[in-house]
């Protein structure tokens, strides 16, 4: 240091009161900065100080005008020099060009005054969700996806463009987007018009409404008396950045050509009809749909297919969820969930797909947070395909379709899609006739046993009745393939074929085939499994879990178990019971019916094949 310096300027960097008149300001600032270097190990407060950070500023400033990179030197001085407390992110912080703060804060508040003026805010409570619908198309986006964060950023460059002398719009970064994404989403929670906003399928005043994402942003809507395409729409959709067109329905459509592209089995055709018309209402538990196969029998093309016709997605076939997260968060922008080439799934992911698919939803910590959690709830139809059945545990049996799809003859794939291209308008068409008829047939429908997913067995028996079938033969085929799902998914289970072997030797005169603790039975099946140690129950406990869930599968074969709910005493010892009684006799209108004869006597009409067309099925588009 100068003596002139050291008499003009004291130790105390702060203390920078009177200076030469001869020195400039920037030299100044150069002589605070240097000071502090030499200070800030034993004095780390030095680094913190109003003159520092101005002196730090003023600095950046000039390096900006002039690029001399003074300040770059200066910062690697300051990180070896600096005590590890003082932080160089605080530093930089402290020392911004004020013109870069007032451009944040000025970008920010133009993002979010640009947002409310191009549209309305809403806010959908049972999504925990806000949207923005556009004055200009009157499009739906939902605040802080990928779709609005590209509007908004190519909005702000349009308006900054028209406003620059020289023709340049300018970029808002990615900070200033969140900024205005969190501000504008509080904005619409509190002063917003709360109303539900949907993906792609909604029910209203009695009439279903199918959005089809075209650019027009067109909806179809059915009723029971016809169904049409129109331009506004009386509720809300959301268009996720994936989500594609669904084809635009012909009129008089032909829902029977659709079996010339789908490998569905003739006694199946029903069933997946069914379930295509269930995955159009919003208002209803949803089924599983899982596709089976051996390699060559056309599962993923089908499954494609499908989902061309109920949501069409840039990303049709996705692999198996890493997580249960996965599976909600998927589901969040997804009307149908869809997994292919799945290999098993494990419990957690069974019981997440059973959640998904009759409604549900999940709890998990907000991001950035410790004490806040965000819900995701949700209500998806679902298909999946695999090579073997995947679908083991019995409550998702219960909530499933299970299609095992023939092997075929090979055929040009380009082919394929050229055809099933020019033949989507009329098959499309043809299910919204049918559809109609449904709707139309479904109030003088009544099932004689009330079965789990009763509204789809509603909606199967009046959709057969309105194809011309007798009443209760959608009911039996559904039971058929429900009875065939769950026996099949018995086998699986170690457990449940120790109790069904257990049952088949039981010599006795009596139906109970066992009465006494669940320990006992535990160490008497332990031995009967031990070829199946690793998937056997580790405990008794365990094991009454896992007879609990194969009770219904158990059920459908005349084997009921009836467990204790207080301890008692047997011959064996004391603790909690289980029995396990044989039925001598099972009913028709009870849990199973013979796979095969349902089948046979469903088939066994020569006019199945014609009530499967889509003769005296057409509505007239213009019928409403």
């Amino acid at each position: 240091m100068s003596a002139k310096a050291e008499k003009l300027m004291p130790v105390e960097v702060e203390q920078v009161g009177e200076f030469d008149p001869e020195l400039t300001p920037l030299e100044k600032a150069k002589f605070i900065v240097e000071e502090a270097i030499k200070i800030c190990k034993e004095k780390p407060s030095a680094l913190h100080t109003k003159s520092f950070s101005e002196a730090g500023r003023l600095i950046r400033e000039d390096d900006r005008e002039n690029g001399e990179g003074l300040w770059a030197e200066y910062r690697v001085k300051i990180k070896k020099a600096k005590d590890s407390g003082s932080l160089l992110k605080d530093i930089d912080k402290n020392t911004a060009p004020l013109c870069d703060t007032e451009a944040a804060e000025t970008n920010a508040t133009q993002l979010i005054n640009l947002a409310i003026k191009s549209g309305a805010l809403f806010f959908d409570e049972e999504q925990d969700k806000s949207f923005l619908t556009l004055t200009a198309g009157n499009k739906t986006l939902s605040i802080g996806s990928k779709t609005f964060n590209e509007w908004l950023s190519y909005a702000f460059y349009k308006l900054t463009q028209s406003e620059s002398s020289t023709g340049t719009g300018l970029s808002a970064s990615e900070a200033h987007i969140k900024q205005a994404c969190m501000a504008l989403a509080g904005i619409a929670k509190n002063e917003g018009e709360k109303l539900t906003v949907h993906l792609r399928t909604a029910t209203h005043n009695g009439g279903h409404y199918i959005f089809i994402g075209d650019e027009q942003l067109q909806v179809i809507e059915v009723t029971a008396t016809g169904w049409r395409v129109i331009n506004n729409s009386p509720v809300k959709f959301w268009q996720p950045s994936l989500m594609k067109s669904l084809p635009m329905p012909q009129a008089n459509g032909d829902f029977s050509k659709l079996w010339d592209f789908l490998n569905i089995p003739e006694k199946d055709r029903l069933l997946l009809l069914a379930w295509l018309l269930e995955s159009y209402r919003n208002e209803t538990p949803n089924l599983i749909l899982a596709l089976s196969g051996l390699q060559g029998s056309a599962k993923s093309s089908t499954q494609n297919k499908i989902r061309e016709l109920v949501d069409n997605n840039a990303l049709n076939l996705r692999a198996a969820p890493k997580s249960i997260d996965d599976i909600f968060i998927g589901a969040g922008c997804n009307w149908l969930i869809s997994y292919e080439n799945l290999s098993h799934m494990n419990s957690k992911m069974q019981d997440a797909l059973c959640i998904a698919a009759t409604g549900g939803g999940m709890a998990t910590r907000t991001l950035f947070t410790n004490d806040e959690e965000s819900a995701l709830k949700i209500k998806r139809p679902v298909v999946i395909n695999s090579i073997p059945r995947v679908i083991t545990a019995q409550d998702l049996t219960d909530r499933a379709l299970c299609i095992e799809l023939p092997t075929i003859e090979y055929r040009e794939e380009l082919e394929i899609n050229a055809a099933w291209d020019n033949a989507k308008p009329a098959i499309f068409g043809g299910l919204l006739d049918l559809f109609v008829k449904t709707l139309a047939q479904l109030p003088t429908v009544n099932l004689k046993t009330k079965i789990r997913m009763a509204d789809f067995t509603r909606l199967g028996e009046a959709m057969a009745q309105s194809m011309g079938h007798d009443a209760g033969v959608f009911d039996e085929l559904y039971r058929a393939n429900r009875t065939e799902s769950v026996l099949i998914a018995l086998e699986s289970s170690p457990v449940g074929l120790a109790i069904r072997e257990m049952v088949d030797n039981h010599s006795g005169s009596g139906d109970i085939v066992f009465f006494g603790t669940v320990k006992h039975l535990y160490e008497q099946l332990k031995i009967d499994c031990a070829g199946n140690s690793e998937s056997f129950p580790r405990s008794p406990r365990g094991l009454s879990d896992v007879i609990k869930r194969q009770s219904p599968a158990l059920g459908a074969l005349g084997i009921s178990i009836v467990h204790g709910n207080k301890p008692e005493r047997t011959k064996e010892g004391r603790g909690l019971t289980i029995k396990i009684i044989k039925n001598s006799e099972i009913k028709k209108g009870g849990n199973i019916v013979n796979v095969g004869n349902v089948v046979s006597a469903i088939f066994s009409d020569e006019k199945f094949l014609h009530k499967n067309s889509a003769d005296n099925l057409n509505v007239n588009e213009g019928a409403l």
